[in-house]
């Protein structure tokens, strides 16, 4: 440092980080009558320490931010047939692909009918599926009732999934691969609500034996219904036909759906924690039907989904 000393101040990760040194010790001036006469001349004189002194070494420039997505290498793509019909084994980062839409912007989603038929309609960022449904209601003097949905299909990888009524439908569809051969589809799926309507078909007691064991206090009904009405699910589990990536051989596993993901196990029906398999997280992954399972991928039955 030159010229005037810099303010005192208490340290900092800057300064310690930028080469700080404390300062040594200083005495104070000398007052009249010295330090005897006014401490009564009795005992030594009393030390004063300075405050510690942190002098930065060198200017340091704040760091450059990191680079963007778009420098960052592509990452391979465990689930090549999943990609666009190009059939590409990179996954494209979303900051080189269309990206999600801005607030404030409208955009043009084109809907399909059951007859192919095609229109085309404004949405903004915010619209949602059953906003869209209403108004492709209104538009096509269709009966109104709750068993309309808007189905996202691509139809090159024999897909399709039903939206649900919150989701934003420029969100799902700035995720499409460009060129692929995917579109909207408006038509009714009887199906929609059953969770909710019938929530004993898609539970059976088979399924959630072991949520039966901990409460067997309680009713097999009572006991999926108090699970619906606290928003979570109960351990369901069963036996499903597993593809891994990059090969046509179907495995069966005995699968168990949790709170905390999708696992199967590696010996028999065993739920020990070292025989279960991490296998997907369905919060962060879409549910589609596959719907030429025998012919597109060689399923042992025609009732298939993919995780995607």
């Amino acid at each position: 440092a030159q010229g005037a000393r810099p303010p005192l101040s208490p340290p900092t990760d800057d300064a310690m980080e930028g080469g700080a040194q404390q300062s040594s010790l200083w005495e104070p001036p000398e007052q009249e009558g010295g330090p005897a006469e006014r401490d009564g001349g009795e005992g030594p004189p009393e030390l004063r320490r300075s405050q510690p002194l942190f002098i930065h070494g060198s200017s340091r420039q704040p760091p450059q931010e990191e680079p963007r997505a778009s420098s960052l290498p592509s990452i391979p793509n465990p689930f090549p047939e999943l990609c666009s019909p190009s059939n590409s084994p990179i996954l494209s980062s979303p900051a080189l692909g269309q990206g999600p839409p801005r607030e404030g912007t409208s955009h043009v989603v084109k809907v399909f009918g059951e007859d192919g038929a095609c229109r085309s309609l404004e949405a903004s960022a915010g619209t949602t599926a059953r906003q869209l449904c209403e108004t492709l209601v209104r538009r096509t003097r269709a009966l109104h009732d709750h068993s309309w949905a808007l189905v996202e299909l691509h139809q090159h990888l024999a897909l399709e999934r039903c939206l649900e009524d919150h989701e934003s439908v420029l969100e799902v569809q700035s995720s499409w691969a460009p060129g692929a051969d995917s579109r909207f589809v408006f038509r009714k799926n009887f199906a929609k609500y059953e969770l909710f309507k019938s929530s004993t078909l898609l539970f059976p007691e088979v399924m959630v034996s072991s949520c039966l064991e901990a409460n067997k206090s309680m009713a097999y009904s009572e006991l999926i219904q108090n699970f619906l009405n606290s928003g979570s699910c109960p351990e369901v589990q069963g036996f499903l036909h597993l593809r891994e990536a990059g090969r046509k051989v179907w495995k069966r596993f005995h699968f168990s759906l949790r709170r905390s993901g999708l696992y199967y196990s590696t010996k028999g029906t065993s739920k020990d924690p070292r025989h279960l398999q991490y296998f997907a997280d369905l919060t962060e992954s879409n549910i589609y039907y596959v719907t030429q399972g025998k012919k597109l991928y060689g399923t042992p039955t025609e009732f298939g989904f993919c995780i995607k």
